[in-house]
């Protein structure tokens, strides 16, 4: 008994399930998979309509337009009543590569420089205990004081100094606890 007749099941097993496989991914919108899928089924089984034709519609949702096209064109040939049936138009394949063409066709690149003879401003400090600053529009809060949650909290606290860096060092935070819960 020939090999031949075994290596070909197993290789038509093989392509069934690659396309069974991405079909599956496709419909599920795991497109990388699916293309995967497609492409090892067309490694082991040759000419596959639906494999050319769901490439070409998976490299056209990545816009990439020329590999689309050729996808497109291989499902055409190889069954050309059904690429039909799909209803692209007639001309669908060349304005695919009319669009590709178009899009990488080499435009001057141009780089606009704007120099200020003025030196470029220092970020201004925010005052920790300052008055409230307001955000820019459309950023959720109308007002926002610094690091306090509220207005009121703002008001009660405004008079007192702010807190400078390296301050609090050398304080001792077990005896302020003791103090504040009382034991």
């Amino acid at each position: 008994m020939s090999h031949f007749p075994l290596r070909r099941l197993v290789l038509n097993l093989r392509t069934r399930y690659h396309l069974w496989s991405g079909r599956r991914a496709y419909r599920l919108g795991r497109l990388a998979s699916a293309g995967r899928h497609f492409r090892e089924a067309l490694v082991h089984g040759g000419e596959s309509f639906e494999a050319f034709l769901l490439l070409g519609k998976i490299h056209y949702r990545e816009a990439d337009l020329s590999r689309a096209a050729s996808f497109f064109a291989r499902a055409r040939d190889a069954d050309g009543t059904r690429f039909l049936l799909e209803g692209f138009p007639d001309d669908f394949i060349e304005s695919l590569r009319a669009r590709h063409r178009s899009a990488t066709t080499e435009r001057p690149e141009y780089r606009i420089v704007i120099e200020s003879s003025r030196p470029p401003r220092s970020p201004q400090p925010q005052p920790a205990m300052g008055g409230p600053s307001r955000r820019p529009a459309g950023s959720g809060r109308r007002r926002e004081y610094g690091d306090f949650a509220s207005r009121d909290e703002w008001l009660r606290h405004r008079d007192r100094p702010s807190i400078r860096p390296g301050e609090g060092a050398d304080v001792d935070w077990d005896a302020e606890a003791r103090r504040l819960l009382g034991d």
